[in-house]
């Protein structure tokens, strides 16, 4: 299991979450200031693929980033799913995760820009 509070640092600035729900499949992670609110969600589950036997993984982040006088509200959500077969094993998912990851973060402004 997790800790009961994770940082998470966005442009410096480290935001602890708080975990306020856990059960059997997953965590729910709260954070909240004056000028926004960041909840991320964990969540575990199992399924079938063309008859294989799969466990999912999902993480997702939403923020929300409340309007001011000279500002709307802005919202942003982050999301991952890795999935792998009972028969794989999970640290082969990491490495693949880890070098997706590392792609990602090098495609930087491109990405969000909508780049292909």
């Amino acid at each position: 299991m997790f800790a009961n509070t994770l940082t998470l640092t966005i442009d410096g600035t480290g935001r602890t979450l708080k975990r306020n729900n856990q059960d059997n499949f997953g965590s729910v992670y709260f954070f909240e200031d004056a000028t926004e609110i960041i909840t991320m969600k964990i969540r575990h589950d199992a399924d079938n693929q063309a008859g294989y036997p799969h466990k999912r993984h999902n993480v997702t982040l939403e923020r929300r980033i409340f309007a001011t006088p000279t500002s709307v509200e802005k919202y942003f959500t982050a999301s991952v799913t890795l999935r792998h077969r009972d028969a794989s094993a999970p640290a082969d998912l990491l490495a693949t995760w880890i070098g997706l990851n590392t792609l990602v973060l090098t495609l930087d402004d491109g990405l969000v820009l909508g780049e292909n």
